[in-house]
């Protein structure tokens, strides 16, 4: 979703605060709920960094940009940084300590999957999750990160692996906007890009 698609969901779009006056502005107020939208950068560019901001975020109510819900946060690759998500947690409950509870972690559901079927099976659970009203807070937000990391590893560039990784990522996507419809969520993906040196490619050019 482009930021001249968000401009012109329905004013009503219950958006999430990015946290940054400037970028909610670009969005129109923030990430949106019913809605996928997708992060796409170079590694280091802060993604992870901006995907752990907005599970905390979400637990803010309306007045204060934030849905007041709780998050699921689907990571790929690497270890997921918990660490860095406490640290989060606990300068969100010092800025807002009458609106975020002291432990923020306990609303934020982490899990991590290795290829896209596993995915598939992880978002069945997930709707089942919701279904049965099992959180403290009502859940609004889903991140995975990335998830583009899913399709590197599994398939090649052979015409068979291509169609099947078509067919794959066709389902994934179908099924995060069922959910995203379903539950009225904000879901956020994120992909990766590098740059290719070619062997005459110089440097800086």
């Amino acid at each position: 979703m482009t930021p001249q698609n968000l401009m012109l969901l329905p004013l009503s779009t219950p958006k999430l605060s990015i946290g940054c006056p400037i970028l909610d502005d670009c969005l129109g107020g923030g990430i949106p709920c019913n809605s996928i939208t997708e992060l796409v950068g170079e590694s280091g560019s802060g993604k992870t960094q901006l995907c752990l901001q907005l599970t905390v975020r979400a637990q803010l109510p309306s007045s204060h940009g934030g849905p007041r819900g709780s998050s699921v946060y689907i990571f790929t690759e690497f270890s997921f940084s918990f660490r860095r998500l406490q640290q989060l947690g606990n300068l969100y409950h010092a800025s807002y300590p009458n609106l975020i509870r002291l432990k923020p972690l306990e609303d934020i559901y982490v899990h991590g999957v290795h290829d896209a079927q596993q995915l598939i099976h992880v978002l069945g659970d997930i709707e089942a999750f919701i279904a049965i009203d099992h959180t403290r807070l009502p859940m609004t937000l889903i991140v995975i990160d990335s998830i583009a990391a899913l399709f590197r590893s599994q398939y090649q560039t052979t015409p068979a692996d291509m169609k099947r990784m078509s067919e794959m990522f066709f389902n994934i996507s179908g099924t995060l906007k069922g959910l995203a419809n379903k539950f009225r969520l904000a879901v956020v993906v994120t992909k990766q890009v590098v740059d290719f040196i070619g062997p005459h490619d110089k440097i800086n050019g």
